[in-house]
């Protein structure tokens, strides 16, 4: 049943690229409506998705202790891809700029563009978006501190700059539909109306948007990077598979449960393809930028084979 959601949901999000790729190819949408769409993304639908997802949700011990083991299985899953993607870049002997890229790309997925859509549609009633939003914190906490120092080893960042970055409008939603589920509060219904429908529009926005990204990039050139392959072999689906058997091993070993929609999120979130961010931020810190898009082209596109084998896999084991 799950493996038919997955793929289904797959396709829905592979059709919507699609649409957001054509209709840019098109001469549709400006770069400064592109720009737009991503901050009304970030800053107004995604916070208010996981908001009003996560102000309905019924927390308990469990749900305290598998979100607890999520945040300690993230920060894992990143450090064990962080060393795939050395190791693999090392023996591609990258260029410096390429290496830094690979290496990154490797370590940070599309967990909100992607991911949240996703896991929300495979774990309804709040869960799979409470346990993505923890993954994600893992994921900005390296991000914005380990990430720029690797892109940037030559300029001196304050860690308060870089930590900043912690404080944003999904955080700030997180913070409040927690604090909301923790106490009860029930919101009306217009402002429950409306922040739900406005939230509810993030999957199609989000996949628009990517479509836009990818509609700038050349396939022919993309199909040829043997080094995104490489990175999807160890992204998508070897560090997944590692950390699907890391994960029973620990269960087994000490005896302890961890909810299987936590378990799922962890190595779905793991799985997911090169993170659309980086792209701008290779930009900014003047590192291949050109490889970077490729990188989320190609990825992204594998991702429709990868992310359902992937939970197969969970299934299976």
């Amino acid at each position: 049943m799950h493996n038919q959601i997955i793929i289904q949901q797959i396709s829905i999000l592979a059709l919507l690229t699609l649409i957001g790729y054509v209709s840019a190819r098109q001469g549709m949408f400006s770069d400064s409506f592109s720009i737009g769409l991503n901050k009304l993304i970030m800053k107004i639908t995604l916070p208010l998705m996981i908001f009003t997802s996560l102000s309905k949700f019924e927390f308990s011990a469990e749900i305290f202790k598998s979100s607890v083991l999520v945040l300690i299985f993230a920060f894992i899953s990143m450090f064990i891809l962080l060393f795939a993607g050395t190791v693999s870049g090392r023996i591609l002997k990258l260029p410096h700029e390429s290496y830094t890229v690979h290496k990154i790309h490797t370590t940070f997925g599309n967990i909100a563009f992607l991911g949240y859509p996703l896991l929300d549609s495979l774990f309804p009633g709040g869960s799979g978006l409470l346990y993505a939003v923890i993954y994600h914190i893992a994921v900005e906490a390296l991000l914005w501190t380990l990430g720029v120092i690797i892109f940037n080893r030559n300029k001196k960042i304050s860690f308060a700059s870089s930590m900043k970055h912690l404080i944003n409008p999904n955080t700030i939603a997180f913070a409040l539909g927690l604090a909301s589920c923790s106490v009860s509060i029930k919101l009306s219904y217009v402002p429950d109306k409306v922040m739900s429908g406005l939230g509810g529009t993030t999957i199609y926005l989000s996949m628009i948007y990517i479509g836009i990204m990818l509609s700038k990039i050349s396939i022919k050139g993309t199909m040829k990077e043997k080094q995104i392959y490489i990175l999807t072999l160890n992204k998508m689906i070897l560090v997944p598979f590692i950390m699907l058997m890391l994960i029973n091993s620990v269960q087994y070993i000490f005896e302890f449960y961890m909810d299987e929609a936590a378990k799922s999120v962890v190595i779905l979130q793991t799985a997911t393809p090169c993170m659309a961010t980086i792209v701008i931020m290779a930009a900014e810190f003047k590192s291949d930028a050109e490889l970077a898009a490729k990188n989320v082209f190609l990825t992204t596109l594998l991702s429709v084979i990868t992310l359902p084998v992937v939970y197969w896999l969970i299934n299976i084991f």
